[in-house]
């Protein structure tokens, strides 16, 4: 058999996608080692463990790690095909359901409470986006959404634009929050690009978790060129107290939150609902000293910071890593420049 004997667009559905994957790669007889080797050569990320990893779930993997691990097993030609396919079936995948159907409102009058999960989904207390589709399953997205004539969850008008606050705006009391207030001494509040210092040409912006174990959008690092939509704003909450605000042109606003649940424990997701009375959405901002904008992002609670996965990636690496919590470590993952977008 030759990589071109396989057809990924009679793939069923992701196990069997991920079934030809396997066979593609036992007809590229390579290593996993050699993998790596020949997409670092073809100038793309695919380490050994992520194609691995690719195997061994029964979740589709992310376009470009698909076109990585298809490349690698020297089946470059056929790329757009295994996209193809991989969009056909993030469609069935990812479509979001109606809440209604699965998730009635516990009220019996009234509508639905703002705490009801967009697409149906729970969670440990409030929605999240959508998640995000591949390029063909977003308009497919778009045509359900126009089937049904409105968001679920629609935000007031007011809600729904984003909001450039000033200093000090929406300040509530610590007992309010819950947390201790800091000194006010974070960075300005509104549009804002958040670059991690080891690697200045990234942004934090929504992504996928590379294990395939958690299907919503994640904070990562990717190409600033890249990373809009959606908007990044940073909203004062109270005396050193942030919330890191994403706006999408589809989903609208949300908060990021971290996570206290598996899948994903401690990864940062956006969720609709903003509340000052919940801990894991609010952030304070620690200057480090090492450049005007360098800040240390630290939760409201427990003594951790915002970081990067895999602390040990090198600088100039270019891969879609995700942003967590974890403990603190003085590291360069752990620091990040934050300042408004460059004009233009």
């Amino acid at each position: 058999m030759t990589t071109g004997d396989l057809r990924p667009d009679e793939a069923a559905d992701p196990v069997a996608f991920v079934d030809l994957l396997r066979q593609l790669k036992d007809a590229s007889r390579l290593t996993y080692r050699q993998l790596e080797q020949r997409a670092a050569a073809s100038g793309d990320v695919l380490a050994r463990s992520t194609a691995a990893d690719v195997l061994r779930r029964s979740t589709l993997p992310r376009p470009e790690v698909l076109a990585a691990f298809v490349r690698a097993c020297g089946a470059g030609d056929q790329v757009d095909a295994w996209l193809r396919a991989r969009d056909r079936l993030a469609v069935g995948a990812y479509a979001p359901t109606s809440p209604a159907s699965s998730h009635p409102p516990t009220e019996a009058t009234g509508p639905a409470s703002a705490d009801v999960l967009v697409g149906g989904r729970p969670d440990e207390a409030g929605p999240r986006w959508f998640t995000r589709p591949a390029p063909l399953a977003l308009l497919a997205v778009a045509a359900v959404l126009a089937a049904l004539g409105a968001w679920f969850l629609r935000p007031d008008d007011d809600e729904r634009r984003p909001t450039t606050p000033q200093a000090g705006a929406g300040t509530s009391s610590s007992a309010t929050t819950g947390v201790s207030a800091g000194p006010s001494s974070g960075p300005k509040g509104g549009l804002t690009e958040i670059r991690p210092a080891r690697s200045p040409q990234l942004c934090l912006t929504e992504g996928r978790d590379r294990t395939g174990e958690y299907p919503s959008e994640v904070a990562v690092q990717r190409r600033c060129t890249e990373a809009t939509p959606p908007d990044t704003y940073l909203e004062p909450v109270t005396a050193g107290l942030y919330f890191i605000k994403w706006n999408h042109p589809v989903q609208g606003p949300g908060c990021l939150t971290i996570r206290e649940g598996d899948p994903a424990r401690n990864l940062l997701e956006p969720w609709k609902d903003c509340r000052k009375d919940r801990e894991i959405q609010l952030f304070r901002f620690e200057s480090t000293g090492s450049a005007p904008t360098a800040y240390r992002i630290r939760p409201a609670r427990g003594d951790l910071c915002v970081g990067l996965r895999d602390d040990d990636t090198a600088a100039s690496a270019d891969a879609l890593i995700e942003a967590l919590v974890e403990p603190c470590t003085g590291g360069t993952d752990q620091e990040f420049l934050i300042a408004a977008p460059a004009a233009g």
